[in-house]
């Protein structure tokens, strides 16, 4: 009998501590003020005159890692502004993806694509996620080679689409 009086002591003794060290009071946690830069504005430059780029391209991909098909559509247009829409289709479901538009260029047989705006809301342009940089490897009428420029970066290939095509819903 003594032992069970003990042993309650003992259980509601430890509560009350457990209770009474979750209750004790902390020191106002000090509001430091940030300065944050405004991200540098982007605006877009338009593409030469006759850029095999400019048009719809649309590349189909089975990244290491992910169980299903990645399509990507890339919209580049003659005014140097882009939409770059993404699905991933596992079996018969596809899951939405993303809708980016932001500005493209081709500088010395780089295409970069920078995002200003990802699923309709304004983002950090400084991020360097937002900012994706290909080897235009080949670039014929209906088919275009890019290569990723980063380690490991995968070789895409895309072909050209109607000017009316979109992603399936």
């Amino acid at each position: 009998m003594i032992k069970a009086w003990w042993y309650r002591g003992f259980v509601v003794s430890g509560a009350a501590s457990l209770l009474l060290g979750c209750s004790t009071q902390h020191a106002p946690v000090e509001q430091v003020a940030v300065e944050t830069t405004p991200p540098r504005p982007v605006s877009c430059s338009p593409a030469p005159a006759g850029s095999a780029l400019i048009g719809r391209w649309l590349s189909n991909t089975r990244p290491s890692g992910v169980a299903g098909d990645f399509r990507a559509l890339i919209v580049l247009e003659a005014n140097g502004t882009m939409t770059y829409d993404t699905q991933l289709k596992v079996g018969k479901r596809i899951r939405p993806g993303l809708r980016e538009a932001g500005c493209w260029e081709l500088v010395d047989g780089v295409l970069t694509l920078q995002t200003v705006k990802s699923n309709g809301e304004a983002i950090d342009t400084s991020d360097p996620i937002y900012r994706n940089q290909y080897r235009v490897e080949k670039v014929e009428s209906t088919r275009l080679e890019l290569h990723e420029v980063r380690k490991g970066g995968q070789s895409i290939t895309a072909r050209r689409m109607p000017a009316s095509y979109r992603l399936p819903d």
